[in-house]
């Protein structure tokens, strides 16, 4: 009976020991959208010149400009232009601009990027593209970073 009581104590002894032993799962973090690298936290989204330096665009920036208007498949789009956008950080000459964000990227031409090329405000308080050039379905939405050539 003493070997039976003895034997019981000791298993409960390492099982209460393995359990004490073993370590939680560790926490994660969410998963967050894509971010440019280094972006300030007031920051709606990052432009990486050609050189490869980058331009934080703020809220504050984005609301100095002019909005344009362009309806697209029979809905009004409102925004500042694009163009306008690269002039804060003082960019006239490229070749093409790539915007990334949630959804797929998108690439412009340099004579695409006009009048009928629009950042509109989305429902989340972030931007996204709006264009004659590409299809809505495609427009990249909650940009993140816009990378010039």
């Amino acid at each position: 009976m003493k070997k039976n009581i003895l034997l019981t104590l000791s298993l409960l002894l390492v099982f209460v020991l393995t359990a004490c032993g073993a370590s939680a799962p560790a926490a994660t973090e969410p998963a967050q959208p894509a971010q440019a690298e280094s972006v300030s936290a007031d920051a709606l989204f990052q432009i990486v010149k050609a050189d490869g330096s980058k331009f934080d665009v703020t809220l504050d920036a984005v609301k100095t400009l002019p909005l344009a208007q362009l309806t697209v498949e029979g809905k009004v789009q409102e925004g500042p232009k694009l163009l306008d956008i690269l002039a804060l950080a003082d960019i006239t000459d490229f070749s093409e601009i790539t915007i990334t964000g949630s959804s797929a990227p998108s690439t412009l031409t340099h004579e695409q990027v006009d009048e009928n090329t629009i950042l509109d405000f989305s429902n989340r308080g972030t931007m996204k593209l709006a264009t004659t050039y590409i299809p809505k379905a495609e427009w990249t939405k909650d940009i993140t970073q816009i990378t010039v050539k």
